[in-house]
């Protein structure tokens, strides 16, 4: 049966303090904003050899999520608006939804950079 202070040695977390050049520290820091990972998760990531993948065009694409969902909700509280506004908003639908669509395929073509 494992005492209580073998069960906190185990738990225990340490602390890893290391040195860095100016140069490596601005390239930990352009990777992190790359990945939009803490300095904790990518080291983890990198001792524990998971790949960390940098996405192009990210920001674009949830920008564009958040603008269609914007425009869903506005075209469904309309419906029993004129024929008019209608069409107008599924216009601005359709054309948020091609640009959608070309953010993806630009990810879809571009490989995902590995760290």
């Amino acid at each position: 049966m494992k005492t209580e202070q073998e069960k906190n040695k185990k738990n225990k977390r340490l602390q890893l303090n290391i040195r860095l050049t100016p140069q490596q520290n601005e390239y930990i820091n352009k990777r992190l904003k790359e990945t939009q990972k803490n300095k904790t998760q990518f080291v983890l990531d990198c001792i524990n050899e998971n790949p960390i993948y940098i996405l192009p065009h990210l920001e674009q694409t949830i920008s564009q999520i958040k603008y269609l969902g914007n425009k869903t909700n506005e075209l469904s509280q309309r419906l029993d608006q004129s024929n008019e506004e209608n069409k107008k908003l599924i216009q601005e639908l359709q054309k948020g939804c091609d640009e959608f669509w070309r953010l993806l395929k630009l990810l879809k073509q571009e490989k995902p950079k590995q760290v």
